[in-house]
């Protein structure tokens, strides 16, 4: 499945999501070919060893391990990049391969696998730069808010703020209305 910048590969037939090991014995020239397509830019897939992996065309990132070999591909893609990838791969029902195109920074575009003038759903380009518009009077935090839970729950801290206290629970007061 495509989304603008994102690609999605599942082997359904498969119970839960396969491993990087299992997929390398079953279909040993999927992982280079994807990692060589210059359409590219990283994949996302889990190992049974170092779990999250983020494979590139010139080197392999181990997030959790904060460990690279080679060259780190989750660089071109900013700071958060490793935290965004993280998230995904925490995801119940993450696909077994998760795609991101090319990135080039020169034009700051990304390369898309559907046909759209815009992209969207991956990292690179100007997508990598959300912004949050409020009034002045709210504080956001020092650190970057990374991924829709955070921003929903520094919502909710704005709204509990302004006296909307059923928002400053994790579960908006329904457990009181249950």
């Amino acid at each position: 499945m495509a989304s603008g910048c994102l690609g999605l590969i599942s082997f359904p037939r498969q119970a839960g999501r396969v491993s990087l090991e299992w997929i390398e014995s079953h279909y040993p020239a999927l992982i280079p070919a994807l990692r060589d397509h210059p359409g590219i830019g990283f994949m996302l897939v889990r190992s049974e060893r170092h779990g999250a992996t983020v494979i590139g065309p010139r080197g392999v990132c181990f997030p959790r391990e904060d460990r690279v070999e080679g060259e780190d591909p989750l660089v071109p893609f900013g700071d958060n990049a490793a935290r965004h990838v993280l998230r995904t791969d925490g995801f119940p029902h993450c696909p077994d391969i998760v795609l991101n195109s090319s990135y080039w920074r020169h034009s700051d575009e990304v390369a898309a696998f559907e046909q759209l003038v815009g992209s969207h759903g991956g990292l690179g380009g100007t997508q990598s730069f959300p912004f949050l518009l409020h009034p002045v009077e709210f504080r956001l935090p020092d650190e970057d808010i990374v991924g829709a839970e955070s921003v929903h729950r520094h919502l909710r801290g704005w709204l509990a703020q302004l006296g909307q206290h059923d928002y400053a629970s994790a579960d908006g007061g329904a457990a009181r209305a249950s």
